[in-house]
């Protein structure tokens, strides 16, 4: 056995992989919100664990969006085309006491995110992520 096994090498990187100071950590669904932002946070299990999947997938796709959200939710003016209202049965979700509009996100050519921004409380709530074409839009 080498006298050095296992010496040198820190506990968070792995194998053949350095981190990178520049890196940051993706962060989750619920993270904290600066006092003038908007606070993200997950509808219901299901919504969480499905952002978790997809922040594993595509942790800058996910970040930059959870940045958007937080920031400016109901602007459309970066992509017109990749942020609507849902229509029809989809337009609106009871959330608690309160029927919110319900939005939905491209955030790639298949992939959707959905969320309803409450302006009252400055909270968006997260319903669905599906980085595969959602079949209720269909």
């Amino acid at each position: 056995m080498s006298p050095d096994k296992g010496k040198g090498r820190s506990s968070s990187t792995r194998r053949g992989h350095q981190a990178r100071p520049s890196e940051r950590p993706a962060q989750p669904i619920d993270a904290r919100a600066r006092s003038s932002e908007w606070t993200v946070k997950p509808a219901s299990e299901q919504a969480r664990k499905q952002w978790l999947q997809a922040l594993a997938a595509e942790p800058e796709l996910m970040d930059a969006e959870r940045t958007r959200l937080r920031t400016r939710p109901l602007d459309r003016s970066a992509n017109p085309r990749r942020t609507a209202r849902l229509k029809g049965g989809l337009a609106t979700r009871t959330i608690g006491d309160k029927t919110l509009p319900q939005w939905q996100q491209e955030l790639t050519s298949a992939g959707r995110l959905w969320y309803c921004p409450d302006k009252q409380t400055r909270t968006v709530w997260v319903t669905k992520v599906d980085l595969q074409h959602p079949k209720a839009t269909d």
